[in-house]
């Protein structure tokens, strides 16, 4: 155990929550707020929160003693001063107020101590410049709740010592923390390369999908943890897009806009889960959220005994096989059946307006809309967007003359063989792959900016997103050069800067670097 001590400003969420995971690190910890009675209140609940873990016997009740008679609280900053050999600032988001803070406590620290802010995006170079050690003044991103989150970004300012790094990231670790290392730049790394996730979805709802089907979407095909609509209502849709705003002004870069959807929630007051309405519904006694519209309803017309897969690509014979193994009788002409499943171009000589066609891995909208008008309302696209995660997870997208029987077909054959899917309006790129190319883009950007290295970038946003891959990995599995289509189709297609491929992403494509397959992306497979 470390007699060192450890002062914390701020008794809110995320002061108590740093506190608690220094005590229990074993250090001696002082809390300071302006408020006593908010003070005590911190270290009242702190005390609860380790008894409830020495009841679960996650440590000993010594320990949990031990560890509560290591926390002090006081509402002076000299106090807070006195011998600390690290002042961690916890205060809320206000860059004048940390600036200020840290010109006081520069005047009572001792020579040796260290500053540290738990700013979630705010310039630590800024922070620094305001007391009289810049060269001791770090960056310490903790993610909520902080005894739970495993992730913590040390950010250098742009005078930050390299002693100083040092000793952050020594810090981190002893309070048991995986340690991201980033330079300083707005947002860091989570909530920066994040950004585009939150963005995406909130475009798509603006485009005419529901909340669930964006969120349902990204939970089973790309593995997320929880979706991103209801990640925003849990955390403050308002908190959200004062960061977007924050990154928006620094950069005026088009990927940081802000959707209009935003404001608007926020200025009514549907901020969230707190609030009772955000991006869902929270009813009076209900921990699980509702829906503001129903997802569409499809009829469910009989399926036929016969289904034709044309061609024979791998797809085609994939399908093949997993229809015969339903029962069906499959056939390989397109005339033969009244659902054909096209894993090839549609080709027009061939088409049927009594037949249904269901389009699979298409990225070109005007083949699906020939079709759609060749078959008078009878095609859809079928895309199982990242099969490496799910290959049995598809998303069925409608044309706008579309048959409601024609898409009600598809649907009771996706229902007949147990895969999910969700029913989406046609929207360029998607769901999944739309958002999961802007990520990666994103992730590109940041590391050709020398923000973070592969391997940090990765690891941050699987620990502080609870993802199911890092932004990289997905690049590799999809491999880049598709990655590169899609985001060079999105930004064609709707005519918005914010998808421009990152010249990172272009010059490893170039390089034959394209992931998994050919051995090299940004990981080696060798």
């Amino acid at each position: 155990m470390s007699n060192e001590k450890i002062s914390v400003i701020g008794s809110g969420t995320m002061g108590a929550g740093i506190a608690q995971v220094c005590v229990l690190a074993g250090f001696d910890v002082t809390m300071q707020d302006i408020n006593q009675a908010q003070v005590e209140a911190a270290q009242s609940q702190i005390a609860r929160f380790i008894r409830r873990a020495a009841e679960k016997g996650q440590l000993t009740q010594a320990e949990a003693e031990a560890a509560i008679s290591r926390l002090s609280v006081t509402t002076d900053l000299a106090q807070v001063a006195e011998g600390a050999s690290w002042i961690i600032e916890a205060i809320y988001e206000s860059m004048p107020a940390k600036r200020d803070l840290l010109t006081r406590l520069s005047e009572l620290c001792p020579p040796e101590t260290r500053f540290a802010s738990n700013t979630s995006g705010l310039s630590i170079s800024e922070i620094g410049a305001a007391g009289d050690r810049p060269a001791q003044t770090v960056g310490l991103h903790f993610f909520n709740p902080v005894p739970l989150m495993k992730l913590v970004e040390v950010i250098q300012g742009g005078e930050t010592s390299q002693e100083t790094m040092e000793a952050a990231i020594a810090l981190g670790q002893k309070l048991g923390k995986t340690v991201v290392v980033c330079q300083d730049a707005p947002n860091f790394i989570v909530n920066r390369i994040n950004r585009p996730v939150g963005l995406e979805a909130q475009r798509l709802l603006e485009e005419g999908l529901t909340a669930q089907a964006i969120d349902k979407a990204l939970v089973l095909g790309a593995n997320f943890k929880m979706g991103p609509l209801q990640t925003s209502d849990l955390s403050g849709i308002h908190i959200g897009l004062a960061v977007t705003e924050n990154i928006f002004k620094e950069t005026g870069d088009p990927r940081y806009r802000p959707v209009g959807l935003l404001r608007q929630l926020v200025r009514s007051g549907q901020t969230g889960k707190k609030a009772g309405k955000g991006f869902y519904l929270y009813p009076a006694g209900s921990e699980n959220p509702v829906p503001r519209k129903p997802d569409p309803e499809l009829p469910r017309p009989t399926l036929p005994d016969r289904i034709a897969v044309p061609g024979d690509d791998y797809e085609a014979l994939w399908w093949r096989g997993k229809l015969g193994q339903a029962g069906f009788d499959v056939v390989s002409s397109p005339l033969e059946s009244p659902l054909v499943l096209v894993t090839g171009p549609f080709e027009a000589a061939n088409y049927n307006n009594q037949t249904v066609y269901a389009l699979t891995n298409l990225l070109d909208p005007d083949q699906l809309g020939e079709a759609s008008r060749l078959s008078e309302g009878r095609a859809v696209s079928l895309q199982s967007p990242l099969p490496f995660i799910h290959d049995k997870f598809f998303e069925l997208a409608l044309p706008m003359d579309t048959h409601p029987e024609a898409a009600g077909l598809v649907a009771a054959l996706l229902d007949r063989i147990n895969y999910k899917y969700i029913v989406i309006p046609q929207v360029p790129g998607g769901v999944v792959k739309r958002v999961i190319c802007a990520l990666i883009n994103e992730a590109a950007f940041a590391l050709q900016e020398g923000l973070a290295n592969v391997q940090d970038i990765d690891q941050a946003m699987k620990l502080g997103m609870n993802y199911g891959l890092g932004p990289f990995e997905y690049a590799d599995q999809m491999g880049l050069d598709q990655v590169l289509e899609m985001l060079e189709f999105l930004q064609k297609e709707t005519g918005d800067p914010r998808f421009r491929p990152a010249l990172k992403l272009r010059q490893m494509v170039r390089s034959h670097h394209l992931g998994l397959e050919a051995g090299r992306g940004f990981y080696s497979y060798n």
